[in-house]
């Protein structure tokens, strides 16, 4: 008796930590004979039963059929859960799951191992989701949901699930993506997920286009995305992949995370480590800080902003090293360009190695459509690429404004470094505005500096303090760009 009141006791202050409402006379449930205990809004787990009295199975069961339950905790110690078929939370209200390091392996469960669709905001600690057919993690926005829908996994592990090891999905049918015009039908729901100190691994290796990661927003709402020290890798398909579609933006805060060796399981559509899409009006804001994209078989870091709206995200003490296209695509285009401005800081990045199977540059910066691009990069690295070091190019209404400094962009089978305004829409070109400090571009096969203005703008590039030692096309080329040198 005493140790069941111990046990109690515990489980009551834990549940009583938490914020969320619970029912005024939450008391002990043992109103089923095969029920867990339940105590002020908590569901105990203590066997790693399939289905039956103590497992994870009935706890959800008993979630979905008490609103007022919102928290469901293992045991410590309860070990691996082998599910023979996928568990569902049909509830509408908040759930958290702490798994106190329990494993749920979804081998046997026809498709998804864990899904939830009522509506609520998820949160997902302490556990291992494994070996599922479908997702490991499967989260269905309502059609009908409004507000914020919040996912949020805290050390946790995903690996080696065949579909994407997490889908968020708020779109009502996410397989008519378009390159000209997505589908944008979705809720009104914006959706908010964040991974800290979790890892994907291995999944997505069943059919195309499957993701370590993925969150789908459409509709109106934004699409925001909070990573802490997370690892994908590893994965079939992209490590992250964000897919924003209808008015909203996607808001991006990546800290000390690592996207590595994503993408092969297509060898005709082969995957990013990082993958941004967003689509109709809508901007990608953000910042990436510590943050690594190597060794993935597209682009390391693939950020795309379609049609309205403007790509301004940060990058600081980020590498994109040895991917089998770009190291750091950064563009509005991919598909369809409907304007805005592309504005970014870079301070502190490396992009070397990458392009063994085509591309324009280890940093390629471009903007399509109407509107500005404004670029500030400092102590950069891009060499040893298969293609060009570093390429920035704006292409319709609008001045590309470049500001590069201590850049090293050796020995590169392109130009060192391109700067290129074009009027690719037939309407005037806007001004090129470049200066180069303090940088070496030497050893390259094109140009050290290439630099390109279409008539009429007027375009400038200052060099100040710039090596440009045995570029094969000469150290600086280029059309209608008077440059000047500051030795």
């Amino acid at each position: 008796m005493k140790r069941v009141a111990t046990v109690l006791t515990a489980m009551l202050a834990m549940a009583c930590s938490d914020a969320t409402p619970v029912a005024p006379d939450a008391k002990l449930d043992l109103s089923a004979p095969d029920a867990n205990l339940v105590v002020a809004g908590t569901v105990l787990v203590t066997n790693a039963n399939n289905a039956g009295h103590g497992s994870f199975r009935r706890a959800v069961e008993q979630a979905n059929s008490n609103p007022w339950i919102r928290h469901v905790v293992f045991r410590p110690g309860v070990g691996t859960v082998y599910l023979a078929s996928g568990v569902v939370f049909t509830g509408s209200q908040d759930l958290s799951i702490d798994g106190k390091r329990a494993t749920i392996d979804g081998a046997g469960a026809g498709g998804t191992a864990f899904q939830a669709t009522g509506g609520g905001d998820l949160r997902v600690s302490n556990i291992v989701v494994r070996n599922a057919p479908g997702e490991g993690i499967a989260v269905e926005v309502p059609p009908s949901a409004t507000g914020t829908i919040r996912v949020s996994l805290t050390n946790v592990e995903i690996i080696g699930n065949r579909g994407h090891g997490v889908l968020v999905n708020d779109q009502e049918d996410p397989s008519t993506q378009d390159d000209v015009q997505p589908d944008p039908a979705g809720s009104a729901a914006s959706v908010e997920v964040t991974a800290i100190a979790t890892r994907f691994a291995g999944n997505g290796f069943s059919v195309s286009d499957r993701d370590g990661l993925r969150v789908n927003e459409g509709g109106a709402g934004n699409l925001t995305l909070t990573l802490s020290m997370v690892r994908s890798e590893d994965n079939g398909a992209d490590g992250v992949e964000l897919d924003e579609r209808g008015e909203g933006d996607v808001r991006v805060n990546v800290f000390g995370t690592r996207f590595e060796r994503n993408g092969q399981f297509d060898p005709a559509d082969l995957d990013d480590g990082f993958d941004i899409d967003e689509a109709d009006a809508g901007s990608i804001i953000g910042r990436l800080v510590l943050t690594a994209a190597n060794d993935n078989y597209e682009e390391g870091l693939d950020f795309n902003e379609n049609n309205a709206g403007d790509l301004r995200v940060d990058l600081t003490l980020v590498e994109a090293n040895g991917n089998r296209e770009e190291g750091i695509d950064y563009e509005e285009d991919d598909d369809f360009a409907g304007g805005g401005d592309l504005v970014s800081t870079m301070v502190g990045i490396k992009a070397n190695g990458n392009g063994a199977d085509g591309g324009d540059a280890g940093l390629k910066i471009r903007e399509k459509g109407a509107g500005e691009l404004r670029t500030t990069i400092v102590n950069v690295e891009t060499s040893l690429n298969v293609i060009g070091g570093i390429s920035i190019r704006e292409d319709a209404v609008g001045n590309l404004v470049s500001d590069i400094r201590n850049a090293t962009s050796i020995g590169n089978a392109d130009h060192g470094i391109d700067f290129d305004e074009n009027r690719l829409d037939g309407s005037d070109a806007g001004n090129l505005t470049a200066t180069v400090t303090a940088s070496s571009a030497s050893n390259n096969g094109g140009a050290g500096i290439r630099a390109d203005q279409q008539a009429p703008g007027i375009g400038s590039l200052t060099l100040t303090a710039v090596t440009l030692n045995g570029n094969t096309a000469g150290p600086t080329t280029g059309s209608n760009v008077p440059v000047t040198i500051v030795p």
